[in-house]
């Protein structure tokens, strides 16, 4: 997951600490100052040109014009403005660019994150996609999913979609009465062990896949990651994670929730609505708005977010390949 860079210097969630990406490097034909010239694809006439549009990697001089782009829906892009925010592999963005303006834009790599207010300009970004490694997962708001799959080639056989994802939000004006106090917090490097124990036990029970099996090393980066940054949140009982949730972004106006989880022995207790209802206290103590997506057939989880006053916002779209 790549971002390109940092924006004007708001401030930082408390206990934000910021790290290198983990992920993936930079993409080869980068230089200090930005891109290649040759990741430049002009779709009419000459980039130069300010009538003609064309498809490139965006460089450190677009940070203006790709963040008005997605300011245009700042819940449906926040994933897209935290990675700009946190300046994560400058290059990793294409866009749509006509003139002085971004029109479109899509994280690329192995997550594919798009943004495509008109869906005309999809084939475009498929076409730029092409010339990169094979996406292993596309996430994003639902029309812009399909408008950017639609245009892929090859054709792709997915090993499971989902959608639609409801996205919600919850207003720190309607934020839930914390009281008492769950013993909720955010989690340190002393936590890790159990967290990442407990991190994999989700994503097997939510894809079916366990990271600890596949690549453990990269498994425990990524949760360290997240705990140095301050973004991941724990319940802990006898040395075991009994709740947890992390954010995957934020933003000086949004932060989004991600990996919801309660034990399986401790379901059925209360400890996912006072947990969550925690950490959304400590987030929109920062920001003014707390969003999270979920799948569309978690009819528990629908139910949770609407009693702690999570509302509809729009919806997302998830292709795993």
């Amino acid at each position: 997951m790549m971002g390109i860079v940092a924006v004007s210097p708001r401030p930082l969630p408390r206990g934000f600490r910021p790290v290198r990406s983990v992920v993936e490097p930079p993409h080869p034909h980068l230089t200090p100052g930005g891109i290649g010239h040759n990741d430049v694809m002009t779709l009419a006439g000459s980039p130069q040109n300010a009538s003609m549009v064309a498809v490139r990697r965006l460089e450190h001089s677009d940070t203006a014009a790709l963040g008005r782009l997605l300011d245009q829906d700042p819940v449906a892009t926040v994933y897209l403005r935290s990675e700009l925010r946190l300046n994560i592999g400058s290059g990793a963005f294409w866009g749509v660019v006509t003139g002085d303006e971004i029109r479109a834009a899509v994280l690329g790599g192995p997550l594919v994150v798009p943004w495509i207010p008109d869906p005309g300009d999809a084939p475009r970004l498929a076409a730029a996609l092409a010339s990169q490694s094979v996406p292993r997962m596309m996430v994003g708001p639902r029309a812009s999913i399909h408008a950017l799959r639609a245009e892929m080639r090859p054709r792709r056989r997915p090993r499971q979609l989902r959608d639609p994802q409801p996205v919600l939000v919850l207003h720190a004006t309607d934020a839930p009465a914390v009281v008492p106090r769950p013993p909720v917090r955010r989690a340190t490097r002393g936590d890790l062990e159990a967290l990442i124990v407990a991190a994999a036990a989700m994503h097997r029970e939510e894809m079916g896949v366990d990271p600890l099996a596949i690549d453990p090393a990269s498994w425990r980066t990524r949760m360290t990651t997240l705990v140095d940054r301050g973004w991941s949140w724990v319940w802990v009982e006898a040395g075991e994670v009994v709740f947890k949730t992390e954010l995957s972004a934020w933003t000086p106006d949004v932060a989004q929730l991600q990996g919801v989880y309660v034990a399986p022995s401790h379901r059925r207790r209360g400890i996912g609505r006072a947990g969550l209802a925690a950490v959304a206290a400590d987030v929109l103590a920062d920001v003014p708005v707390c969003s999270l997506y979920v799948n569309h057939y978690n009819a528990a989880g629908l139910a949770l977010y609407a009693a702690l006053g999570f509302r509809h916002s729009g919806d997302f779209a998830t292709v795993i390949f």
